[in-house]
């Protein structure tokens, strides 16, 4: 008689990798900016994916061209994890702290919605991103997913 032996489907889930992503930003409001930057997604199971991102970029408007920054925290819930439609859409929230020049660092609340593309060669997909955190930000986004996904 032999000892049970575990079947594929009672093991524990493979790992999820951090998801490295690349954007640009423009953000309206009071004061308005043209940021880029990365960042890195978590997966936390199959519907929820937590993010860190940092952008550089400089100030828009009539006065004098100062540098601008921020780092956002975003946590997102994906509508479909598995990727079976054309596009992925997901929503989310979480904080953000944008500074510049001559001024503090000013925290925000952070909503966003996405649209997410089919994915391109290497396992990269383009998103678009549209967002509320120190003014309106709408993002183009380039993601590295898991090569599981469609």
């Amino acid at each position: 008689m032999s000892a049970p032996q575990r079947l594929a489907a009672q093991s524990a889930p493979a790992a999820l990798r951090p998801q490295p992503e690349l954007r640009a930003d423009v953000i309206f409001g009071s004061e308005p900016a043209l940021e880029v930057g990365g960042g890195l997604q978590l997966p936390l199971g199959n519907y929820v994916r937590v993010g860190a991102t940092g952008a550089l970029g400089t100030a828009l408007g009539s006065g004098p061209r100062t540098r601008t920054g921020r780092a956002d925290m975003l946590a997102r819930f994906l509508l479909d994890p598995y990727r079976q439609n054309r596009f992925g859409l997901s929503a989310g929230g979480g904080v953000s702290a944008r500074f510049g020049q001559g001024r503090p660092v000013t925290p925000l609340l952070l909503l966003a919605l996405e649209v997410e593309g089919r994915r391109m060669a290497r396992g990269w997909s383009p998103a678009l991103q549209v967002g509320l955190g120190g003014g309106t930000r709408l993002g183009l986004v380039l993601r590295q997913g898991e090569a599981r996904a469609r």
